[in-house]
Formats: C-alpha cells, sequence, structure tokens
C-alpha cells in the first residue's frame, strides 16, 4: 500500500546500464519472438553483428586534454569520506523511545495489516513473524496512501489501533483495490530518536563491508573507483561538440523514451500519472529526454575518438565473455533472444549496449592511468 516514489533520473540512466530486466526464459516455443529468432538466424542477423562505433569520432568534437588528466586531491579525498558517510548513515542505528505520542515529522516504527472486508490483502501487510524489524515511517512523508500517516498523528506509542482510509481511484499499485474503504490494525512499536554514531574503523567494515578487509583496503579500492569516474566524467564535461552525428540525438531520445516508458509500466504507473506526481509538464519533460539524449551521445562521441586515437578496440574474446555473462544472468539462450528483451526494455540491441559498456570501461581504465593529482 505503499506508494511509488522513483525519480525520473534513475530512469533515464537505464540508456546504457541495465539495471532490471526480465528474464528470457518465460518465451515459449513457437512463439512469434522464437520464429523471429529462427528468421534473423536465416538473414544472418548482419545488423545486429555490426560494431555500434561512432566513426570518425573526433570529426564531430573538440576533444579536451586527456593524455593529463589533472584532479584536485582535495576534490578526490572529499569524494572518499562523502562514501564513507554514506555507507555510516546506510548502516546507522538509533535510538529507540517506546513512550510518548506520534506527532507529525517523527519517525515511528510499526507492523500493519491491511484487510477489505475483513480479509487481509496482497501486499498490505509488515507483520512481526516476516518482518521482524518493522517499517520505519516519518510522519508527513507521504509514502502511505492519503489518511493513513495523519491518523496516526496523537497516537499513543506501544498500542495497537485500528486505522481506516480509503485506496484512492484510480490506484496504480493495484488496480484492484482502487476506491476501496480498507482498514489497518497498526502497531506502534517506538519512535526512532537520535542517530546512534558509529565508528568508521576496521571492525565496522568487516561488519558491514565484507567485500572489504580494512578500512585501508576500502579506502584504495574506492579511491580508485573515484578517481576513474572523475577522470572520463572531466574529459567528457570539457569536451565541446561540433555537431551530432546524424539522426544520433533522435535514436538516443528514442531509446530513453522506451527505457521511461518500460519502467513505468514495471513501477505499475502511467506516463500522466508521473508528470502529476512530479509536477511537470510534457514539455519540459520533453526537453528533459533531450537533454539527456544529447548528454549521452556526447559521451559517447568521447570516448569514441579517444579510442580511434589510442587505437583502444574491444576484442571479440572480451565481448563474447560479456555477452555469456547477460546471457547466464538473463536466462537467455542466445543474442537474438536477448535483443528482443533489450529493444523491449531498452529501445537498442544487447551489442549496443554490451559494446559501449566495454568501450566505456576501457576509456575509463585509460584515463585514470593519465591523471596527476594537484
Amino acid at each position: 500500500m505503499r506508494k511509488t516514489n522513483k525519480l525520473l533520473a534513475f530512469a533515464l540512466c537505464v540508456s546504457l546500464s541495465v539495471v532490471s530486466l526480465s528474464g528470457c526464459g518465460s518465451e515459449k516455443k513457437g512463439s512469434d519472438n522464437t520464429k523471429k529468432e529462427e528468421t534473423d538466424k536465416k538473414k544472418g542477423d548482419t545488423k545486429k553483428s555490426e560494431v555500434p562505433v561512432i566513426a570518425s569520432a573526433a570529426s564531430y568534437i573538440d576533444l579536451a586534454e586527456y593524455k593529463t588528466v589533472e584532479l584536485k586531491k582535495s576534490d578526490i579525498d572529499k569524494a572518499v569520506q562523502d562514501k564513507i558517510n554514506e555507507e555510516l548513515n546506510n548502516y546507522a542505528t538509533y535510538k529507540k523511545s517506546k513512550k510518548g505520542k506520534v506527532k507529525s515529522g517523527d519517525t515511528v516504527n510499526i507492523y500493519y495489516v491491511g484487510r477489505i472486508d475483513g480479509e487481509a490483502f496482497d501486499g498490505g501487510s509488515c507483520t512481526k513473524d516476516k518482518y521482524p524489524d518493522g517499517y520505519d515511517l516519518t510522519i508527513g512523508s507521504k509514502s502511505f496512501i492519503d489518511g493513513f500517516e495523519d491518523a496516526l498523528i496523537g497516537k499513543t506509542i506501544g498500542k495497537t489501533y485500528d486505522i481506516n482510509v480509503t485506496f484512492p481511484d484510480p490506484y496504480q499499485n493495484n488496480p484492484d483495490l482502487s476506491g476501496k474503504p480498507a482498514v489497518f490494525t497498526v502497531t506502534l512499536n517506538y519512535l526512532r530518536g537520535d542517530k546512534i554514531e558509529a565508528k568508521f574503523d576496521d571492525e565496522f567494515v568487516k561488519k558491514n563491508l565484507t567485500q572489504y578487509e580494512s578500512v585501508k583496503d576500502y579506502k584504495e579500492q574506492n579511491r580508485k573507483t573515484i578517481i576513474r569516474s572523475k577522470a572520463i566524467e572531466q574529459v567528457c564535461l570539457d569536451s565541446t561538440v561540433k555537431e551530432y552525428p546524424k539522426g544520433k540525438v533522435e535514436e538516443m531520445a528514442e531509446q530513453l523514451n522506451t527505457s521511461i516508458e518500460s519502467f513505468l509500466t514495471r513501477s505499475s504507473m502511467t506516463m500522466s500519472d508521473y508528470l502529476k506526481t512530479y509536477n511537470m509538464t510534457q514539455e519540459q519533460y520533453d526537453n528533459q529526454v533531450e537533454e539527456n539524449a544529447k548528454q549521452d551521445v556526447r559521451n559517447q562521441i568521447v570516448y569514441n575518438a579517444i579510442a580511434q586515437a589510442e587505437k583502444i578496440e574491444v576484442t571479440d574474446d572480451e565481448y563474447q565473455a560479456s555477452l555469456n555473462t547477460y546471457l547466464t544472468n538473463y536466462g537467455c539462450k542466445s543474442e537474438s533472444e536477448l535483443d528482443t528483451a533489450f529493444e523491449t526494455n531498452y529501445g537498442t540491441t544487447a551489442k549496443n549496449i554490451i559494446y559501449n559498456e566495454l568501450l566505456f570501461g576501457k576509456i575509463a581504465d585509460y584515463l585514470a592511468g593519465n591523471v596527476k593529482e594537484v
């Protein structure tokens, strides 16, 4: 019964980065997709076998200095510390108060069971047996349906209450609940109090961040990642596009729109609902898509131009190894089958996503090696 609350920026990131994709194993034999795959194989699938490069990329851009990339040591150190602060916040614990009454702005830990006509419904419960930690709800966050949070104001911690609400109509998260009255039995476990500050030491790392051996190891690995990211970001930002390859921005905008529409469908939202939720007009949305499309294309031009100048290539073996990983992860039997899923969800082929991901990684590594800290 919680509201969907996703940022457009998140959806826009999926153009070249696969974040959530249904597997391919649900296709039935003899389906249109299978027939399409067989037809593609007979045709040789020549279009999809082409390497998705931007030819003569340097002609489209005034490329920034990339053989020496100067980064401020203070900026890198700050980014490492910001990452540490984020980890401490993610694993923060809080004092618990089991006394008092709920006020607007409080964060209260609750269990709840939602019922319609006396029957519990799917997705409407957070019970101790399934979720022993309960749910932390900040009153006034509007993360639950209208009326739920307001009804808790003034209620006493430690007690259980029946809260009467009515689902909105329409209710995109579950259309079957649209407009129906419901009763939520809510137990107020405790108020979340002041944060208990943790110390970022070896014990914290070994307990919560098990992929690292120590604080030193954590800082070293994340410093390398940050330098890599900042290097390619700086070169991309400092480069100026003279012109865009014909049709490339429009193609990328199409991919973004497909990604966003697929994302909204998986989130049980319509575009109209989304625009209303975030107070955007269709024109503002279209402008943002175009802006992001241009940015993506500019970045592709940059790392294609560097790759062509420095003779950096993605080998067939590298591509095949990455493709095999994708096929395994998404339960697909062939590249054509993966293409069908990617085109549905992201408006582009598997080769486009995988090749660009690999090339981006190589250019990022190359630029990180050219960094001079100042």
